[in-house]
């Protein structure tokens, strides 16, 4: 499964995460895992107000059009508040957080 992974404001990606499951598409070929962020990654904002969101895609299913859609998504989350790619927990070091893939569930 390829797996991609955001941080930003809780609300904001729980919003996303709905967006990806009322997507006929995607809803059907991707899962969203979402978690709070840990106290160490809260930054300045307060406790439960930073999340991450881990969305996996379908092996198989890893489309530019599946792309395309989450890209999309992930645009106008950012439109509404702070959204960064990061790279999963059990990518390696040396893999760019653009080429990594995240999985999730929901």
């Amino acid at each position: 499964m390829e797996t991609l992974v955001y941080r930003g404001e809780r609300a904001n990606l729980e919003v996303l995460a709905e967006e990806i499951a009322a997507d006929p598409v995607l809803g059907r070929h991707c899962t969203v895992r979402f978690e709070a962020a840990g106290p160490a990654d809260q930054g300045s904002l307060r406790h439960d107000a930073w999340a991450e969101i881990a969305i996996a895609i379908a092996t198989g299913i890893a489309t530019s059009a599946i792309y395309d859609s989450l890209r999309l998504l992930v645009s106008r989350a950012r439109d509404r508040g702070k959204v960064s790619e990061v790279k999963p927990a059990s990518e390696s070091d040396d893999r760019p957080a653009s080429e990594s893939g995240s999985e999730s569930t929901r």
